[in-house]
């Protein structure tokens, strides 16, 4: 049972961490609705320098936050799947004892790469009652993360899915237009307002609050457990 705590302990640390440095950004960002805004700095010496943050500055820090949301997202699910994992490593759960969920993700998990040669060992493994190893990479997220994709692993383990997350598919679509290089940090940005970036964040924050909640009461009722 520690194992369990100390891992949602950690997951949900993580994700505090990564919260405050996407509210800390956008607190900031929110500064380019004010005004005319610039960026002055002191040198050794106490001469200043400054910079205004103009038009095209202020759409590429706009651009940006699509990026510290979409690793908010990703992250925070990424960890979660492997507090399930470890969950399940910790109670030296056998594929007997799995629940019909968790025994298909796992075959699935053996069978993708798997020889003719492995067959009996895989067979084996399932007769003799060994434990059980999930490998993180059985759920493939990265890149790929928005709400139907988050419903599609929760029903993968079989915990509640959680509702609306609607937000999800722009942040994950802008994101990957930026990290392909399909669109600069300009074309992006310029189509929103910081008003509508905030809102993303709030919103994204209520989901992955729900989400985190419902897996913590999966593990914590050991719904990975076949009944």
């Amino acid at each position: 049972m520690q194992i369990y705590i100390t891992t949602m302990i950690n997951t949900k640390n993580e994700y505090n961490k990564r919260l405050s440095e996407v509210e800390i950004y956008f607190d900031t960002l929110q500064l380019l609705d004010k005004g005319s805004c610039k960026i002055v700095c002191a040198d050794i010496i106490g001469k200043a320098s400054e910079k205004e943050i103009d038009n095209n500055l202020s759409t590429i820090l706009k651009a940006n936050g699509f990026l510290l949301l979409y690793n908010l997202v990703e992250a925070t699910i990424r960890n979660s799947i492997n507090a399930i994992f470890d969950s399940v490593h910790s109670k030296n759960i056998t594929f007997k004892h799995l629940s019909d969920n968790l025994r298909k993700l796992w075959i699935k998990q053996e069978i993708k790469n798997i020889k003719h040669e492995d067959i009996f060992t895989l067979a084996k493994q399932i007769l003799d009652n060994e434990l059980i190893l999930f490998k993180a990479e059985c759920i493939s997220i990265s890149g790929n993360i928005d709400a139907q994709k988050i419903r599609d692993i929760a029903k993968q383990f079989g915990y509640q899915e959680s509702k609306n997350g609607r937000d999800l598919v722009t942040i994950k679509e802008k994101r990957n237009k930026l990290a392909h290089g399909e669109f600069t940090f300009s074309e992006i940005g310029k189509d929103y307002t910081v008003r509508e970036l905030i809102d993303f964040k709030d919103n994204i924050k209520i989901y992955l609050d729900n989400v985190l909640l419902n897996i913590e009461q999966y593990i914590d009722n050991e719904g990975y457990k076949r009944v």
